[in-house]
């Protein structure tokens, strides 16, 4: 995986661009789940707490929300609009094939849209889930509705919360630790939904015998 600061710094001083463009990308296509969005949110998140005025934040939130709501817009057109050619009969493989829609499918309808949002915060899944929930067929305005909070959360939520903690010295002095623990930390409630469902399952099982 790339470096993230080494990104945000070949981007120079238009690192908030750079970044929302990388953002864009990644959540837009599969090819981009290598990117480091995570920890590029928090790493600028982090810069642009040492600017001396708050223009900086103002523009990169609204920026990063949109790049990250548009991204995943353009991945969900992909599954609506390519997807059933990619999932034709003839060009099944092992991972563009019929199973991957139904358990794509089983997914949502399991954890209802929520996924939807949980998803924004694992990488890799991140830019999967768009495209097939559209594959799954999913209302593009419900997909839109969802897309939203999940964008919001993400790009513009951990920025704010980088850019609070970057005054404090103990984050700035060990910015590597920092990272990994965020990135870390927000990984989380995807999997958290997952053991909770299946905690549920099991008692309700449990409950019936």
């Amino acid at each position: 995986m790339l470096d993230a600061k080494t990104i945000i710094d070949a981007f120079g001083a238009y690192a908030i661009i750079g970044v929302a463009l990388v953002l864009l990308f990644e959540t837009a296509t599969i090819i981009g789940s290598f990117l480091p969005g995570d920890s590029l949110i928090f790493i600028l998140g982090i810069m642009l707490s040492t600017a001396s005025n708050g223009y900086s934040i103002a523009l990169a939130v609204p920026l990063l929300m949109i790049a990250a709501i548009a991204g995943s817009q353009i991945g969900f057109w992909v599954g609506t609009k390519v997807g059933p050619a990619l999932f034709s009969r003839r060009r099944q493989n092992w991972f563009f094939n019929q199973n991957t829609i139904d358990r794509s499918h089983e997914i949502i309808e399991r954890y209802g849209p929520r996924a939807i949002v949980l998803a924004r915060f694992v990488p890799v899944v991140r830019a999967l889930v768009p495209m097939l929930v559209g594959m799954g067929g999913m209302s593009a305005r419900k997909y839109f509705r969802y897309n939203l909070i999940g964008g919001a959360a993400w790009a513009g939520g951990l920025l704010l919360l980088a850019w609070g903690l970057g005054n404090i010295p103990e984050v700035k002095a060990n910015i590597e630790s920092w990272i990994l623990g965020f990135v870390i930390l927000s990984s989380l409630p995807f999997p958290i939904e997952i053991l909770r469902d299946v905690l549920k399952r099991k008692k309700a099982a449990s409950l019936r015998n």
